[in-house]
């Protein structure tokens, strides 16, 4: 499943990552990170994504595709 999200950075230095899709609604999340913050978007989404949490999907179910704040790929 391939989803969109964009990142940017905080003025505090952390990272910024956000999503919003009809099945998944809107998802915020924040890291100190960029590589923690698309961790946590993508486990996020997958978690939203399944039916049943006991489904057990794999841990590349979810594919993001990432834009940086500001429309750069």
């Amino acid at each position: 499943m391939k989803l969109t999200c964009t990142v940017s950075r905080l003025a505090n230095g952390n990272w910024l990552a956000r999503h919003t899709g009809s099945s998944t609604g809107q998802v915020e999340v924040t890291a100190p990170t960029r590589e923690e913050v698309l961790t946590k978007m993508r486990n996020e989404l997958r978690y939203r994504s399944e039916y049943c949490p006991c489904t057990g999907v794999t841990d590349d179910f979810v594919e993001l595709q990432v834009r940086e704040e500001g429309g750069r790929p």
